[in-house]
């Protein structure tokens, strides 16, 4: 389980996918190919939201809370297509890691998929060299 604090910064792999998790509940990413190789949306998003799903009425139902401040899993929502009177969602599922070198991110479009060790996102070291 990761807090939102922790949650919080800029976070990439080194192939090239960045993403920003704001406090706000924006999301911002680039080269997002990289970490969902199959996404069919664009690499770049400048308007997604996220929120970490939380247990519903019942334990098998988890729903995505706009309150809810930890967790393991979130979703990011993206809404394109809105200039052209056309919108369609791109949304992504988020599992939240923890091993021998922190936390990460595995971003997927179906949560039943995984991923390699090369898609996933890792929290940029904001600590003095």
């Amino acid at each position: 389980m990761i807090q939102q604090v922790d949650l919080v910064g800029d976070w990439g792999n080194a192939a090239g996918a960045r993403v920003h998790v704001a406090a706000d509940h924006s999301f911002t990413a680039s080269g997002i190919n990289h970490a969902v190789p199959d996404y069919r949306c664009s690499t770049s998003m400048t308007d997604g939201r996220w929120r970490f799903y939380v247990q519903g009425g019942s334990p098998q139902v988890l729903s995505p809370s706009d309150s809810a401040t930890e967790g393991e899993l979130f979703k990011v929502s993206v809404h394109t297509g809105a200039a052209t009177g056309e919108s369609w969602s791109c949304d992504l599922e988020a599992q939240v890691q923890h091993d021998d070198q922190g936390f990460n991110i595995c971003l997927v479009i179906d949560p039943d998929q995984t991923c390699t060790a090369e898609e996933l996102l890792r929290k940029s070291s904001t600590r003095p060299q």
